[in-house]
């Protein structure tokens, strides 16, 4: 029978610090068990790997960071109200009272989480083959490892460009403490930072298997896909981070293509498959998974649904959803002011479907209709608490998906742009916009025009999936972000602050010129 739950991480296993581009002494050792009697069975390796996700999975969820990271700033569908304006906009930068909330700035969750994949990676590799049910077994584990070290590098890669790369296991204080001080590590150029992602998605790649819709690990675990779409990513961002770096764009288009050849995931036509095949994605596990953070009570992986903006749930749903209208307060909603809504109301959308499906209460055109009562609904599936008797005791149930073959048609759309191939990029275009009843495309063969058809497609197919900010970054597109300009962005004012605190502690980390003297 379920109960009232949380996101749970899996505990780790030994003594396992802290590690946040300085090293922090602040946490427990989480148990007292060490290498030597550990890491002896598969099923040891396993636990480890799963408490390596929950760790993941709370860098990303709590306080709703992969929102703040990757969709409220993008100034496109979603209005964060309080959470943008005072702290982005204006230059009133307020780390308790704004969007960069403490949470946000600090990279310790990805360093937590990238050093007990490195931990992983390096015993279960140690250990003797008869330890696993078979080699593949073995390398599967590993190959996951590197999967989600690579991953958490790419998203401190896009959040702050600039960070340190810590490549060695961190496992006791011993390692910690030299001469009395917390031992520091310098940032790395960005692009060092994405080679070193890079390698580890290519070491996971080489180490999976791919994988098919309905088996366990179908989209919560990496298989082969998910690496060659988190390679995709990675390479297309190293090329619009290193002057359009062609040896990258054509990586990346290798990579999309091995992912919508051979990943046996599908697209979800949303014509045909309406409500169902939009629930389907959302619960998911679904067809068109390729990697996302699990949220299931019937795993223990769920967290009460409330009103409270430290939560996705609570950043994106309204009434009837909660009981009360616009119930947090401050409810962020789909702002009809924005981009994204100028940008659905073309003629060639008018019966896109997506704007029925993805959204709550879209008004018919020419009916006015309260900001807050538009809404996202990709959080909105839950299961209720049979415990409870109120009726708004309800367990979220949507999965945060990070990587779903939509986008990866999207992104080989845009790695062909960039390589001059028009054709090939408007072909994969017109795939996504035909399974939302969006005709064809028939502008023009340019890179500024399919720049913007390209990051229109992915704004409302992936809107709420935390892919918007990086986006921009990534094509350079700030049309309706009208506080981001040149002068901020020569100065990396589109990347996250750095927590002072973080450079306290650590005084060789430098704060990205943008940001100091305003934190």
């Amino acid at each position: 029978m379920k109960k009232n739950i949380k996101i749970r991480i899996v505990t780790l296993v030994f003594g396992l610090f802290v590690f946040s581009g300085c090293a922090d002494l602040d946490q427990e050792p989480l148990s007292l068990a060490t290498p030597d009697n550990f890491w002896v069975s598969q099923p040891n390796a396993e636990s480890a790997l799963a408490g390596c996700y929950g760790l993941l999975k709370n860098a990303l969820v709590s306080d709703a960071n992969f929102l703040l990271w990757g969709e409220f700033g993008a100034n496109t569908f979603m209005n964060s109200r309080s959470w943008i304006v005072g702290a982005v906009e204006d230059g009133n930068y307020h780390l308790m009272n704004g969007y960069y909330r403490p949470n946000t700035l600090n990279w310790r969750g990805f360093y937590r989480t990238a050093n007990w994949a490195l931990a992983i990676e390096k015993h279960v590799n140690e250990m003797p083959d008869s330890s696993f049910k078979s080699l593949a077994e073995k390398n599967r584990i590993i190959g996951e490892a590197a999967f989600i070290r690579s991953l958490s590098y790419f998203y401190m890669a896009r959040i702050w460009g600039d960070v340190p790369i810590v490549d060695e296991v961190i496992e006791t204080s011993d390692q910690l403490i030299k001469d009395g001080n917390v031992l520091t590590l310098p940032q790395q150029n960005e692009k060092k930072v994405l080679d070193y992602s890079l390698a580890a998605a290519n070491k996971s790649i080489s180490l999976l298997e791919y994988s098919s819709p309905g088996t366990d690990r179908w989209a919560i675990q990496a298989n082969k896909a998910s690496a060659e779409a988190l390679k995709a990513h990675i390479a297309l961002w190293y090329a619009a981070r290193d002057n359009g770096n062609q040896q990258m764009v054509t990586e990346s288009i290798a990579a999309a293509t091995s992912v919508i050849n051979n990943s046996n995931a599908s697209l979800v036509d949303y014509v045909n498959e309406g409500v169902t095949g939009f629930n389907t994605m959302c619960l998911g596990k679904s067809k068109t998974g390729l990697f996302e953070i699990n949220i299931s009570s019937d795993t223990n992986e769920s967290f009460r649904m409330s009103t409270g903006d430290n939560s996705h749930t609570g950043l994106t749903l309204n009434f009837p959803i909660f009981r009360f209208i616009n119930a947090s307060g401050a409810t962020p909603f789909i702002d009809p002011a924005y981009y994204g809504n100028t940008m659905m109301k073309a003629t060639e959308r008018a019966n896109d479907v997506r704007k029925t499906l993805f959204f709550y209460n879209i008004p018919a055109p020419g009916i006015p209709v309260p900001p807050a009562d538009v809404f996202l609904m990709k959080y909105s599936h839950q299961s209720k608490d049979p415990n409870a008797t109120d009726a708004y005791a309800q367990f979220s149930e949507s999965n945060i998906l990070i990587f779903r073959l939509a986008d990866i048609y999207l992104l080989r759309a845009e790695a062909n742009m960039k390589s001059g191939n028009f054709s090939a990029a408007i072909t994969d275009l017109n795939t996504i916009r035909s399974k939302a009843n969006v005709p064809n495309y028939t502008g023009a063969s340019s890179v500024t025009a399919l720049t913007k058809a390209i990051f229109d497609e992915r704004a409302i197919e992936l809107v709420g999936e935390g892919q918007a900010c990086f986006d921009r970054i990534r094509l350079n597109y700030y049309t309706g972000v009208n506080w981001m300009n040149s002068a901020r962005i020569s100065q990396k004012g589109n990347f996250w602050p750095i927590m002072p605190g973080v450079i306290s502690i650590n005084p060789v980390i430098v704060q990205p010129e943008f940001w100091k003297g305003k934190l």
